[in-house]
């Protein structure tokens, strides 16, 4: 069964282009260089999937003319990933109130209720948001398949921005990887010449959070993965134009609104 994966956003946390900034990036007229926050969209025929709904969300969502998500996978809950959340709720009514699915590990749970304690958590008094949704946690373990309530099949992996846990997944062939400077062993077997790797790389700088990209692409040398597409970038990688000419075959510097068939 093919699957289908839209490319929502493909820029990091401030966008491009950046508020205030004057680079040849960020006036570029090419829309290839207008980045959103980075998310996909996945449809596999049995359900639609969003990985990380960031501060673009709505955005995102009135672009594609999808309104209904059955399920949400998230990465971790720093704001460029989990900004749009309070957007669920128009998703929620779209499904006629049909509780939202959201996967996450445990960590991403307890940062997401603190931050949206209005939408998620009980309020001392008992009461509720009036515009809460229902939703349904479900927790997930790296290493461990899940399936989703549609029936999907999905493995969450670890990998590691900085000291901070992300959590990467791995649907079918296409491995996703966010915000990601470290990758462990259990991981990294994963990618095998049948892999699309979709993976953030944020520049050419040196980073301490990120793969830069001549990290990047030593990782795409050393595993081969049948794919590459990179997401999560900032302004300082240069124009879309000039950085792909300057990749190997078979991989890309991803864009907004990008579709591939997997």
């Amino acid at each position: 069964m093919k699957m289908k994966v839209t490319f929502l956003g493909t820029g990091a946390s401030l966008g491009t282009p950046v508020l205030g900034c004057t680079c040849p990036v960020c006036t570029s007229a090419d829309e290839k260089d207008k980045r959103l926050r980075s998310s996909i969209l996945i449809e596999n025929g049995k359900e639609t999937l969003i990985i990380d709904t960031g501060p673009d969300f709505r955005q995102q969502m009135l672009s594609t003319g999808v309104s209904k998500i059955d399920s949400f996978l998230y990465t971790h809950s720093h704001h460029d990933h989990i900004g749009g959340m309070d957007e669920t709720r128009a998703v929620y009514y779209a499904m006629n109130k049909q509780p939202l699915q959201f996967y996450m590990e445990d960590f991403t749970e307890q940062g997401i209720k603190k931050y949206y304690d209005y939408l998620f958590a009980e309020l001392d008094s008992g009461e509720k948001y009036h515009g809460r949704p229902q939703a349904d946690f479900h927790l997930i373990r790296p290493g461990e398949f899940f399936q989703t309530k549609k029936g999907t099949n999905i493995l969450p992996l670890r990998i590691w921005h900085g000291n901070l846990p992300v959590t990467a997944y791995k649907i079918g062939r296409m491995l996703y990887m966010t915000d990601v400077k470290r990758i462990p062993p259990e991981t990294l077997q994963h990618i095998t010449p049948e892999t699309i790797l979709i993976l953030g790389v944020l520049h050419k700088k040196p980073h301490h959070l990120h793969l830069r990209l001549d990290e990047a692409l030593e990782l795409v040398e050393k595993t081969q993965p049948k794919q590459t597409y990179f997401i999560h970038i900032s302004h300082w990688m240069g124009k879309h134009e000039e950085v792909s000419r300057s990749l190997p075959e078979n991989v890309f510097l991803s864009y907004d609104g990008l579709k591939i068939e997997i």
